[in-house]
């Protein structure tokens, strides 16, 4: 008798879930926007079977003054003591899409509707790990101190005061993001010298940049979102430097396919995250509140 555990190469239980892991990963790439944009340093600390925590240290020896003498003089070095805090990072998220169908609709359905389904399971699991990222009292986009006014236009004004911030913090000018929801780009659009930044010579925008790229504002390279906390009527918008929150995915996204035969008889699957986040560096950044 034939082994229909995966045992055999080219059966069923091994071939069917390969492929539509595939199609739900490309459609999580596509579709998810923070992630990318986060830290990802630490990650490598973090794969299977390596634990659930990675210590980061806060580097503090780093951001002491440098010790002056008098030129020409041999004077003795003053030595910093290496005295460390540390931040630890922990993959204790998850996020989880499934459906199941009774055997005898496999046997019926629409031709291609079952990729449908699969490729929403990529799409549900990046809508809900952004929104994770931006919410309240998760250690992400609430870390940062908040500027502007709900439910009101986010100003010029508004955006130079966070730059101010990256600059001052000494944050690199490489990889800092502005996260906007559609309402606030919108009042980005209303600002003469915003809406030519946003756009290119050609009116297009750099789609390789990423999923929601949409343009660049100063040094802030423009992102767009959907799934950004909500205020008390407005949406919580973010400026801030890579390096602000450190992200580490020890499953970026997993597809498992089973029969169930304890219920009756159904196909099922099942589509998965295994992630954590942590803010690093609350001075490198702001949150923006806007519409």
């Amino acid at each position: 008798m034939a082994d229909l555990t995966g045992g055999a190469s080219g059966t069923m239980a091994t071939w069917t879930p390969e492929v539509w892991s595939k199609r739900a990963s490309i459609t999580y790439r596509a579709a998810v926007v923070l992630p990318p944009l986060l830290d990802h340093t630490w990650e490598p600390e973090l794969v299977r079977g390596l634990g659930d925590t990675a210590h980061i240290p806060q580097f503090t020896q780093n951001a002491t003054s440098t010790s002056r003498s008098t030129f020409g003089t041999g004077a003795a070095l003053t030595w910093s003591a290496v005295t460390e805090s540390q931040t630890d990072l922990v993959v204790n998220r998850m996020r989880t899409k499934a459906f199941r169908i009774p055997v005898e609709g496999m046997f019926q359905m629409m031709p291609n509707y079952l990729t449908y389904l699969t490729d929403g399971i990529g799409t549900a699991i990046a809508v809900d790990t952004d929104a994770d990222i931006a919410a309240d009292n998760t250690d992400g986009f609430d870390g940062l101190t908040a500027i502007g006014a709900d439910n009101v236009d986010v100003t010029e004004d508004d955006i130079l005061t966070a730059e101010a911030v990256l600059n001052n913090a000494n944050a690199p000018l490489k990889d800092r993001f502005f996260v906007f929801s559609p309402n606030t780009y919108n009042s980005l659009r209303k600002i003469e010298a915003l809406r030519n930044q946003l756009y290119n010579a050609s009116g297009t925008i750099d789609l390789a940049a990423g999923p929601g790229a949409c343009g660049h504002i100063f040094t802030l390279n423009c992102f767009l979102s959907n799934n950004l906390e909500a205020g008390t009527a407005g949406k919580k918008n973010a400026i801030f430097q890579r390096e602000a929150i450190a992200y580490a995915a020890q499953v970026e996204l997993k597809v498992l396919h089973d029969v169930n035969i304890e219920d009756g008889i159904f196909d099922q699957y099942v589509g998965y995250n295994i992630y954590g986040f942590k803010m690093v560096k609350s001075g490198s950044g702001r949150e923006v509140d806007g519409k």
